[in-house]
């Protein structure tokens, strides 16, 4: 019997002994007492935004950024290595590798020549072509003409040449710049030279490119459809890990390769540490729920938060917390202009929230640069157009298992900072109002 009969056999008997009728004889999904169910469900996915892939000529763009690395760095060579990787688990590049290569294979490097803010020689070095790992693992770059066309890298070549390319190029005393202590011997009277390679890409990486961007707007779509998804799991007796679950797999269904973060769904006394992320909780009613969720997209995170009352409406000690610590994010957003400090805005709004008498009860920063990591690099540095940021004040009452925390996405343009995540409502009659309408 082929295996398609056994399986359709196996379903028939199971029907009969447990008296339930074959799918033919079932109710249609719009039927029977889960029909209310169904509706509610088609209704929030009949919300989520057309999900377009980014796309870009990746090797013209990693090309521009060592050029830009090298206009940078000045003269010398720069050294740069891959993440290891096991077999079995699947592989997520290095920021910094990623960001100068787009190459996502484990344990490889590329070295380059910098001379006079131009790139006088890059070679990227990767694993020897081996027919037993196609087999497993599917196609990889190799050396060769191939792998430069397809990374804009001008030559390639076997990682067992690290040793002799890096002493052709350090033959004329030059620093050796590196982000981490260099596994290859250097040759005497070579500076090396850790500090400056990593503060020339975190700059870099601070101001967004049009791609880039495209990206984290991307991420923040995403994340925002799972937050209204995650909506529908959120009621008394639900755990905080169906709620998990709807934003984790939103995030898959809609093209992240996978979360930026460990995902934050923490209910009632869970709501007010900052980063819980057990999720297992029993929600209760009465809770209210932080859920501090972000989607990693083509290797750019979103970072959203939102609080919601578990049984739909906010108490009213609830709603006096929540909005102050809205009109907090509301102060510093207006506020947020090019040239502007995030010290300024955490100025700006822990003010507002000291004057209404929690000052000692926002207990963390006012936000941070969102990029390639959750917290991207960049520094404390003023906002310049084209950096992309979070503004999340938040107030944790301990002894009243109350904790709020709204986030949004934010990217800094000419004529101040457009939030990216209002998709989402964080007004809290809009959020009764949204969650009414899956109950």
């Amino acid at each position: 019997m082929a295996t398609r009969d056994l399986a359709l056999a196996a379903l028939l008997l199971g029907a009969l002994l447990l008296g339930t009728p074959p799918l033919a004889a079932q109710p249609a999904p719009g039927d029977g007492p889960l029909a209310g169910t169904l509706d509610a469900y088609r209704a929030v996915r009949a919300h989520e935004p057309e999900i377009d892939p980014v796309s870009v000529d990746m090797a013209a763009e990693t090309a521009a950024r060592r050029q830009r690395l090298a206009a940078t760095l000045g003269e010398g060579v720069i050294w740069v290595t891959a993440r290891d990787g096991a077999d079995l688990d699947r592989f997520f590049q290095d920021d910094n590798f990623y960001y100068l290569t787009a190459v996502d294979i484990p344990d490889i490097a590329l070295a380059m020549r910098v001379a006079g803010g131009e790139i006088e020689d890059e070679v990227l070095f990767l694993p020897a072509y081996d027919p037993r790992f196609t087999i497993w693992n599917g196609d990889r770059l190799f050396p060769g003409p191939d792998a430069e066309r397809a990374t804009g890298v001008r030559r390639t070549a076997e990682l067992g040449e690290v040793e002799s390319v890096l002493a052709e190029m350090l033959a004329t005393p030059a620093t050796l710049f590196t982000l981490d202590e260099p596994a290859v011997a250097v040759p005497d009277g070579i500076e090396t030279d850790q500090r400056e390679l990593r503060r020339a890409i975190a700059s870099l990486r601070l101001v967004k490119s049009d791609y880039e961007t495209r990206c984290l707007r991307t991420a923040v779509d995403i994340t925002c459809a799972a937050l209204r998804n995650a909506l529908f799991e959120v009621a008394p007796g639900n755990f905080e890990y169906q709620a998990q679950g709807a934003i984790e797999g939103t995030f898959l269904r809609l093209g992240a390769e996978r979360v930026g973060f460990a995902t934050i769904c923490g209910s009632g006394p869970n709501s007010v540490t900052l980063h819980y992320n057990a999720n297992r909780r029993r929600m209760e009613d009465g809770d209210l729920m932080v859920m501090d969720v972000g989607a990693k997209y083509q290797y750019y995170t979103a970072d959203v938060t939102r609080t919601v009352p578990v049984n739909g409406r906010f108490t009213e000690r609830q709603r006096e917390i929540y909005d102050i610590v809205l009109e907090a994010q509301r102060l510093a957003e207006a506020a947020a202009k090019p040239g502007v400090s995030m010290a300024e805005l955490d100025q700006i709004a822990r003010t507002y929230i000291t004057e209404q008498g929690y000052a000692k009860d926002f207990k963390h920063g006012l936000g941070h640069w969102i990029g390639m990591n959750v917290h991207d690099v960049g520094g404390r540095v003023p906002m310049e157009v084209g950096t992309l940021f979070t503004i999340e004040p938040g107030i944790y009452l301990t002894d009243e298992a109350l904790g709020v925390r709204i986030e949004d996405d934010y990217l800094m343009t000419e004529f101040g900072a457009v939030k990216l995540s209002a998709s989402v409502p964080s007004d809290p009659d809009a959020l009764q109002a949204l969650m009414a309408g899956l109950r």
